[in-house]
């Protein structure tokens, strides 16, 4: 059984997690997930806790002011993956921000860390999500690049979030190593 930290930021394709999480969760892996106080406001909490059967962390101090979720969330921790990445969630990846959760987690973690992306095609291909994305790569970082199509907004181009089946296999890729 793995330990799969899912991130979940705010793009509009944030629903797309719950099924990801099944999917892990049928394979075995035991999930963990976390979202950004702007997740929130696309996702549910109760939704993720019934598909993984663990608790959701949405801040950086649990419940229990003796453990802090950032910390704790990384031990014993097999991948570390972000889907959806926002251009926001990847510039702080990138800055070394860390005032969510999800960004103080990202800087604890040890484990491998995969990202897939998902926003308007405008935004993906901007100058500088593009340098902090080559960034994070040359970090060592694993992406999964977005589909071609129309995104929420009506607009084309890369910036779709990936099929499901695809981000689930390039997870099972990067934990094999």
């Amino acid at each position: 059984m793995k330990k799969i930290i899912l991130g979940v930021s705010s793009s509009i394709a944030a629903y797309k997690a719950y099924d990801l999480a099944r999917l892990f969760v049928k394979g075995g892996d035991s999930v963990y997930t976390v979202l950004t106080e702007n997740a929130l406001h696309l996702v549910s909490p109760l939704t993720f806790e019934t598909l993984t059967g663990n608790p959701v962390y949405t801040h950086s101090y649990s419940q229990d002011r003796r453990e802090m979720g950032h910390i704790s969330l990384k031990d014993g921790a097999d991948l570390f993956l972000v889907a959806p990445a926002t251009a926001n969630i990847m510039a702080k990846f990138a800055s070394g921000i860390a005032d969510d959760l999800l960004s103080t987690t990202f800087l604890s973690v040890t484990c491998p860390v995969l990202l897939a992306p998902a926003m308007n095609p405008n935004m993906y291909s901007h100058r500088a999500t593009q340098e902090n994305m080559k960034k994070l790569k040359d970090w060592g970082m694993h992406f999964i690049d977005p589909a071609v199509g129309e995104v929420a907004c009506g607009d084309e181009g890369q910036g779709k979030f990936p099929e499901i089946e695809t981000v689930y296999r390039k997870a099972q890729d990067v934990l094999k190593g």
